[in-house]
């Protein structure tokens, strides 16, 4: 059986195979080499992007892609107007009617109507109305500042992932008196299910019943977090039938940034993206690629020098036994694809002793105490996985850096002369 499959190789696969049984110790290193290089290529980048990615799902999820809002108000005012109110023209005029011009806010006041035509704008899949605004939440003598959202619980499922945040009570029963609260700042106030709140705003205070926790997993988001019915935040907040903002879901999140910008020449509102929210963190993890990509050429430079000068060896200490191949009628070709095979075929063999490593190494740092510290974002690191993109991009490097550095041996060993060689 073993004869019958030995005389189906093609002859440069058969000398390669015992080429490499032949020198084993450089074969391994050879292996040992394109292994390291895997598993690093693949290790490396999975531990940092397991946790970019977890942040941006959850960037993602939390929030709309894109969010709607007034421009800051620009209703004319007189100089007039403000000098009567002065009673006399002083440095503080200038100020004032700057002031009065350029910073008060305008709100969304037909929203319901301006919520169906964005529904059926092309990419869009969900709207909802909110009101966000800050107050102060009081619990006995504890306080804290907070980021109060008045949404529509049905509408707001749809752009975030609010609902599959609460881990306590139904943001569906949620009734005009209750509350929700961020986990983190429940515990601040050491307020529980039941307990009454009160909310402080410059247009009056009111006192509400915690009816349910949200956990987001970002900690800061979650010390801040108030959720009560969009009509009680507008009474309280006294904004009429106004809203402050309006999420949108789209289709293509990476094309958020351009809907954004269409949506704001259109409507004449202020338009965020998510991706402009976070653009900071967008550059560092494009910052991050270019490092590691850094990184992996330097691995790959390494252990492609690592084959070429193996293989250089081999050819060197192989020398007579190439002559005899070319004496014999050994085309150069067949003698440069014995030794790119046997390149080749170590370097399989090492992607997969990478892969091994690499998945031993995850799987050790999962069970680290570093892998269960908290990031200085507040956020728990999620379990390190293999990352797909890098595990694809290890394979291809190591196969085009073992061609690569098998050529200049290869093409050495076809150069040999036969006579010269078998003479040695």
């Amino acid at each position: 059986m073993a004869a019958r499959f030995i005389d189906i190789l093609p002859i440069e696969v058969y000398i390669a195979s015992r080429y490499v049984s032949a020198n084993l110790k450089q074969s391994l290193i050879i292996m040992l080499a394109v292994g390291i290089g895997v598993a690093l290529i693949v290790f490396i980048p999975s531990i940092n992007l397991s946790f970019f990615q977890y942040f941006l799902d959850k960037t993602v999820q939390n929030a709309p892609h894109i969010t709607l809002t007034r421009e800051l108000d620009t209703m004319p005012r007189t100089r007039q107007a403000v000098e009567t109110l002065l009673q006399q023209e002083s440095p503080q005029t200038q100020v004032l009617f700057s002031d009065q011009t350029n910073t008060r806010r305008r709100n969304i006041s037909a929203y319901k109507r301006l919520m169906t035509e964005l529904g059926r704008f092309p990419g869009v899949t969900a709207v909802a109305p909110s009101v966000r605004e800050q107050v102060i939440i009081v619990k006995g003598s504890q306080n804290r500042t907070a980021s109060l959202q008045g949404i529509v619980p049905s509408l707001e499922v749809a752009v975030s992932s609010l609902q599959t945040d609460v881990i306590e009570g139904n943001l569906e029963a949620m009734g005009p008196n209750d509350v929700f609260l961020g986990s983190a700042l429940a515990e601040e106030l050491n307020a529980g299910l039941g307990d009454r709140v009160q909310l402080i705003t410059p247009y009056g205070n009111r006192s509400y019943k915690v009816s349910g926790l949200i956990k987001t997993g970002v900690y800061q988001q979650d010390l801040s977090t108030v959720v009560q019915p969009l009509e009680s935040a507008q009474k309280l907040l006294r904004l009429d039938n106004q809203v402050t903002n309006i999420g949108l879901k789209i289709t293509d999140i990476y094309q958020a940034e351009n809907t954004a910008r269409v949506l704001a020449n259109l409507y004449q509102l202020k338009a965020r993206s998510w991706m402009e929210d976070n653009k900071i963190f967008l550059d560092q993890i494009g910052n991050f690629r270019v490092i590691i990509a850094v990184i992996n050429f330097l691995i790959v430079f390494a252990a492609a020098t690592s084959i070429t000068s193996i293989l250089i060896m081999v050819v060197a200490s192989k020398s007579r036994e190439i002559g005899i191949l070319k004496a014999m009628g050994t085309a150069p070709n067949a003698i440069m694809r014995l030794f790119i095979i046997q390149g080749i075929g170590l370097s399989l063999l090492g992607i997969v002793a990478g892969f091994i490593g690499a998945y031993g190494l995850i799987t050790l740092y999962n069970l680290s105490p570093m892998a269960k510290s908290e990031t200085i974002l507040g956020i728990q690191r999620p379990p390190t996985v293999m990352n797909t993109e890098y595990a694809i991009l290890a394979i291809i490097y190591a196969l085009i850096s073992s061609i690569l550095a098998s050529l200049f041996p290869a093409w050495r060993a076809s150069r040999l002369d036969p006579v010269e060689a078998i003479n040695q």
